[in-house]
Formats: C-alpha cells, structure tokens, sequence
C-alpha cells in the first residue's frame, strides 16, 4: 500500500489522528491532516480550539500577557478575601524595601504564631505547614541574603517556636517536623554567613541541644561546626563535657539529656574526624549491641583502619536464638533477622582486608538465609563471566522453595522476576496470605499483563480474606479487586485446577451473601465502569 493511500485508508476507518501520525513517525500533527487532506473536515476547528485552551492556562507566559495592572486588581481582589494571600504579598512588598522590613514583618509573625492556642487538626495542617514554611524560605531567601544578623535571629526564633507548635498541631505524617529540621539545616548556612561570635555561639547550640523534646535539633552541632570554628567548638565540646560529667546515671536507667549530649560529643567528634574520640563516648556494654558496632565500624573503615573495624564488629556480632529464628519466618520480621547495618559493614570490612572469599560466603549465607537481594546483587557481580548466570539460576530455584512464601515473592517482585513470580503464586496458592495486600496488590498489577492468573488468584486472597474477616473498610478495595479479576478472564486459557471466575463468584455468593455492603460496593463499583 503506498503512503498516499494508507493515510487515506486510516482516515477513512475513522483511526484517530495519533494513531496515523504514530504509524508514519511525524514531529507534527499537521503534517499529519496535510497528508489526510480527503478527509480534512474531520479536523476542522481542532487547531483552534486547542490553541484556545492553551491561551486559558494559568502559567508563566499567560499571566504575563495580562500586564501589570490587571495582574495587580487581581491581586488586590483576591486579597480582601484571603488572608493567606495578603500576608503573601505584605511579605513581597517588604522585601522590596529591604532586609529590615521584611524581618519586621516575619517577626510579627513568628510573635502571631507563638502566641496562638488553638489546636490544627490534621484537615488545617496543610494550610498551616505552607505558611509555617514560607516564613522559613523568606528568611533564607529574603533577609539573609542582605542581612545575615537579622536573619540569624529570626531563624533561632523559628527555632524556638518548635515545642509550642508541634504541641499544638496534628503532625502524625511528619510535615511539620520536617519543615523544622529543615530550618535547623538552614541555621548552620546564616551562621557560617553572618559570623557570629562562636563562643555566644557555642552556648546557643549547647542550650538547644539540650532543648531539643521534639529532636528537631538532633543535627545541628554538625551544621554548625563552619560557624563555630575551631574557637566554638573547643568551648561546646567543654561545655559538653561538664554537663554530661555532672549527669550521674542510675543502674539500669537510661537518662534522655546525658544521651543526647553524648550525641552531640559524638558529632564533634564526627566532625573533628577523631574516631578514638567517638568509640570512648559509646557505652562499653553497648559496643556489644550490632547497631553500635556497625556505626563503631564504618568510622574505623572511613579512617582506613581496616583491621581495628574487623575486631569492633566481631565483638558486637548479632546473636540468634533458635526461638526468634523460627519467629523471622514471618514475612514482616525476616527483614530484620539479621542486623543489615552490621552486616553490610562487616562485609566491607572483610573485603579492606583482602577475605573477599569469607565476603562472598557470607552475601550468599545472607541470601539464602532471608532472600537479600542486595546480598545476591553483589554476590553475582563479583563472580566470572558465565558463573554468574548458573549461580543467578541456582538462587532463583532456592527461591521458589523458600519456608516463606509471602519473602519468596517479595523478593521476585524486587529483582524482578515476573515469570517466577507468577510461577511461586501457582505453584504455591494456598500458602498466599489475603491479609498481605501491601504486597499482593502491587505484585498482581505487575505480572497481570502476561500471568493474568496468577494475577488473578493474589486478588482472590485478598478478597476471601477481607470477607472472612467482614473487613469493612476493605470492602470497596475488594470489590475493585473482583472487578479487576472479571476483567482478565478473557486473557486466562485455561484455569487448569483453579475455580473459574463464575465458579469463585457463586461461591462467595453462598458464604457471603448477606454482606450486603461489600455487594452494594461491586454494584456502584460496577456503574462506574460501564457495566
């Protein structure tokens, strides 16, 4: 079929533009209607009215053609009637006339914030956690930016603000937090830039460490160590000292302030790179425990002291009772049987010293024990051209006979490995855990365009499990996964031993029948594809 004559062919069957655009590769759909002239009246008034829309966008280029006036009404307009609006554009206007003013208005604000009590719910948090932040952002890109002093003060005094705020405020997603800690980060930026005294300096560090409820300040001797120079950090480290001294910690009490100003000791230290100066702040009873062991190792690793990382990690080596190891077959727990941290350190540490054989025994062990990808990663890489491929083979097989079925297919949607994964669900469907649907949703959108029935049978599990358990606020995500189960039976041959769809139906029907909510859910839910 010549060109001419396809394009034509196309137009005439009604193909949509795109289509015969894609089928001939053109950069522009104009070309496109040249080449299906006949049949041009499909495509009149198309150019215009997407011009239009485009015209009506709310971007850059659009509010600009409007021109300053109009933009300045409309300002204006929307003002009077949202506060947020016009504290917005007080702020712009005082930044226009300097750092000075600018603060003022900040400064009023942060007073306003202080002095506020009633509580934000977590349906007026976003609002909250928009205007808390922009105040943040104007005195970094605003005040700092002429007066550092300023706005070194300001960003303390937002500081400040954290323990009254987040006692007032639904922050249980972590947003208003964030925006302190990120403002603790900026502390060390407008200290290093307006200079302060570092001894003043070093006292106001130490007196927010020791603040720190909510552990907004949890990194700031780090950000800070630029501005202290070496003057500050002598007096905070000493200052330090004496308070973690005069701390007197009773046996088998754990003292929150003596903790948290041996974190900061620590992080001088971190920063200074004294790694001696680290270790003597860790607890010798806690040197055994795999976390502070791995931290203990990467810092010896990091000062290139290979040999003394090997012997701090051999003592805090994870120990693993018979009891806890039969309890980590447990999907949830097996990520957790063994300390990554330490491991992964460990690791490390073996390789620096030249036992890349004892390296490569313990990622495969690591694997095989709790089916680490991470560990099988690096395993393979490091082995021959053609090895790689036979061992990759043997870890897949060592994969779909895993204690736990539920790790067998995380680990296969992970890597991933679609034609296994399906090929687990099959072979092992009656060990799927309907309750698992933080896994089996995302796996069976995976692996439903070529295994629509092992697709199939992970939403079964979950639909059967949220009735047997009259799941009711899973009700309509298991009428999505019965809609979803319809819709692939054209792709499925064969179900082989499995109920077919009409089959798995009619039997929740006689089990669950008088679930009338879940029912009413596939009704709407129905409707509201088409059907």
């Amino acid at each position: 079929m010549s060109t001419g004559s396809s394009d034509f062919a196309l137009a005439d069957e009604c193909h949509d533009l795109q289509l015969i655009q894609d089928y001939h590769g053109h950069r522009d759909p104009r070309y496109t209607v040249h080449c299906t002239r006949t049949t041009g009246q499909r495509f009149e008034g198309r150019w215009d009215a997407e011009d239009m829309a485009s015209k009506k966008t709310v971007n850059l280029e659009n509010l600009m053609a409007l021109g300053p006036e109009r933009l300045a009404a409309i300002l204006v307009e929307l003002a009077d009637g949202d506060a947020k609006v016009k504290r917005r554009l007080r702020l712009e206007l005082a930044a226009q006339t300097g750092g000075d003013t600018i603060a003022a208005e900040i400064s009023k604000r942060l007073t306003a914030l202080r002095s506020a009590r009633s509580f934000i719910d977590w349906q007026k948090r976003r609002d909250f956690v928009r205007d808390l932040d922009l105040q943040r952002a104007m005195i970094v890109d605003r005040v700092a930016q002429t007066r550092a002093d300023l706005a070194l003060d300001l960003m303390w005094r937002f500081m400040d603000l954290a323990e009254p705020v987040l006692n007032r405020v639904d922050d249980s997603n972590g947003s208003v937090g964030s925006v302190f800690r990120a403002a603790c980060d900026d502390l060390g930026t407008i200290a290093a830039r307006a200079k302060p005294d570092p001894v003043n300096l070093a006292d106001r560090v130490l007196a927010a460490v020791q603040a720190s409820d909510y552990g907004v300040f949890d990194g700031l001797v780090a950000v800070m160590l630029p501005a202290l120079g070496e003057a500050g950090a002598a007096h905070l480290k000493e200052r330090l000292r004496k308070v973690l001294a005069d701390r007197s910690e009773k046996p088998g009490e754990r003292d929150y302030c003596a903790l948290v100003v041996r974190s900061a000791l620590q992080a001088l230290a971190d920063g200074q790179s004294d790694v001696d100066a680290y270790i003597a702040l860790v607890p010798p009873e806690e040197r055994r425990m795999p976390h502070q062991g791995a931290e203990i190792g990467r810092r010896l690793l990091t000062a290139g002291r290979a040999a003394d990382a090997i012997a701090a990690l051999e003592r805090a080596r994870p120990k693993r009772s018979t009891a806890k190891a039969a309890r980590d077959d447990d999907f949830h727990l097996i990520g957790l049987a063994a300390d990554d941290a330490w491991e992964a350190t460990y690791i490390e540490a073996l390789e620096a010293t030249g036992r890349q054989d004892e390296a490569q025994r313990l990622r495969w062990t690591a694997f095989e024990e709790r089916l680490s990808a991470d560990r099988l990663r690096a395993y393979l890489k490091r082995l021959p051209d053609f090895e790689d491929v036979e061992a990759e083979e043997r870890a897949m097989r060592h994969a779909l006979g895993f204690r736990s079925f539920s790790t067998a297919l995380d680990f296969f949607t992970g890597w991933p490995d679609q034609a296994r994964a399906a090929q687990l669900v099959l072979a092992r469907a009656s060990e799927i855990d309907g309750n698992l649907y933080h896994l089996l949703d995302p796996t069976a959108r995976l692996i439903e365009g070529k295994h629509p029935l092992a697709a199939t049978l992970l939403r079964r599990a979950m639909i059967e499990d949220t009735l047997d358990g009259a799941k009711s606020t899973r009700y309509k995500h298991a009428a999505r996964h019965l809609l979803e189960c319809r819709s692939l039976v054209a792709g499925i041959q064969d179900f082989g031993t499995f109920e077919t769809h009409e089959a798995f139906v009619g039997r929740l029907r006689a089990r669950h029948g008088r679930k009338t909510g879940f029912w009413n859910q596939v009704s709407e839910a129905s409707k509201g594809r088409g059907r």
